[in-house]
């Protein structure tokens, strides 16, 4: 029993688990759009995001704390290592115009976890949620395309409003850490739920979730409404459940094994 909650807990402080959660919104948008799953982008983005959030989560404790690092810290930092050589065997697979996008995005990151004049982007108001959703939303939503050499998607109104929902969807994923974080996060630190409250944000929350649910109603066939609204209940339901006081895996893992389940739910309905 112990070894499995080992296991588990190197899972999900490992970043396997988001990791997983990124593969899978990059694999709803290949099977949404019928490109061929594309296993070398898909290692590509697991390895990308496991580097990218140790990386943010774990530089400057091991910077600090160098000499005393935990047994797990330690397993963490070499399992990043493994996955950094992924990457960089992954990377030798991409198109150049994949490799221009990642660089900004690690440009972003870099400056998300390093302070600038004492502060990062993570401690800026209001930026932490966005700065996860644009970064989210360019490896799962947009890179597919650029690797498939599709650049005509962007001349198409209907490839950008879904562009922007995927980028709702991961605002309205980050809701309940924010809201756990919240008791946790440095005074200073103002994030949409520190200013705006955790019944505001919930209500609008629900109020984006309907405004989408009802554009899915106007312009989706059966299977398509099917498929989305069974995303935005569920999406709906875990931040209506979301409190400051959550179960210690609530966020860090239910919250996102989300986008796997809606991959299952999309061979349910769809197959």
């Amino acid at each position: 029993m112990k070894l499995l909650k080992s296991l588990f807990r190197f899972y999900i402080n490992s970043s396997i688990h988001v990791a997983l959660a990124v593969v899978a919104l990059s694999v709803l948008t290949l099977l949404d759009y019928k490109i061929s799953l594309n296993l070398d982008l898909l290692s590509f983005v697991f390895f990308g995001t496991v580097t990218g959030y140790n990386f943010v989560k774990y530089a400057p404790v091991a910077k600090l704390h160098h000499r005393s690092l935990t047994n797990q810290l330690k397993q963490i930092q070499f399992f990043s290592f493994l996955c950094f050589i992924g990457l960089g065997v992954s990377v030798f697979f991409m198109t150049y115009e994949v490799l221009y996008i990642c660089c900004v995005l690690g440009i972003l990151i870099l400056f998300y976890a390093i302070p600038i004049y004492k502060k990062n982007l993570r401690e800026t108001a209001l930026l932490k949620v966005f700065i996860i959703a644009v970064i989210w939303t360019s490896v799962s939503f947009v890179l597919p395309f650029i690797q498939e050499n599709n650049f005509k998607v962007y001349q198409n109104q209907m490839w950008w409003i879904a562009c922007v929902e995927r980028f709702t969807w991961v605002v309205l994923l980050m809701i309940p850490f924010e809201i756990r974080d919240l008791r946790f996060d440095k005074a200073h630190i103002k994030t949409l739920v520190s200013v705006f409250g955790v019944l505001n944000v919930k209500i609008i929350s629900i109020l984006v979730l309907v405004a989408w649910s009802a554009y899915k109603v106007v312009n989706s066939n059966y299977q398509n409404l099917v498929f989305y609204l069974i995303v935005y209940l569920t999406l709906g339901l875990f931040i209506l459940m979301s409190k400051k006081v959550q179960k210690p895996y609530f966020a860090s893992f239910w919250v996102e094994a989300l986008p796997i389940f809606w991959v299952m739910i999309w061979y349910l309905v769809y197959l």
